[in-house]
């Protein structure tokens, strides 16, 4: 199997935001899905990867630049985040792994220009 999951859309529900991926899997692959409590940043693709947890691997969520502005918004809020599928996945160490990258990203020159000038546009940094 793939260890990636792209989010291709993000809505609001109430105070929650909900990622949905565009790579569909086998229910009992989702029902193993944990939160991985890691957020790297892929800066030559202008993403974010959220690291989930599926019996000991790590599994790719990938948060591209498309969706940002509501994952901006899910920050400045504080909505709880989750990954939909036949279950859904919170994000519990979304904020903490957000505020830690906005701080690094933020006029960081090693995350490339592109990067740096994205997320702080979008994240109002």
């Amino acid at each position: 199997m793939e260890h990636i999951l792209t989010i291709f859309n993000a809505e609001r529900e109430n105070e929650q935001l909900l990622l949905y991926p565009i790579e569909e899997w086998p229910d009992t692959e989702w029902h193993k899905l944990k939160d991985g409590m890691r957020m790297l940043a892929d800066s030559d693709a202008l993403t974010f990867v959220y690291v989930l947890d599926l019996d000991g691997e790590f599994i790719q969520l990938r948060l591209p630049s498309q969706i940002w502005p509501q994952l901006a918004e899910a920050y400045t809020h504080e909505w709880s985040v989750s990954v939909s599928g036949p279950k859904r996945v919170p994000l519990t160490h979304f904020h903490e792994e957000m505020n830690y990258l906005l701080s690094n990203i933020a006029g960081n020159g090693n995350y490339g220009t592109e990067m740096v000038d994205k997320v702080e546009k979008t994240f109002q940094l």
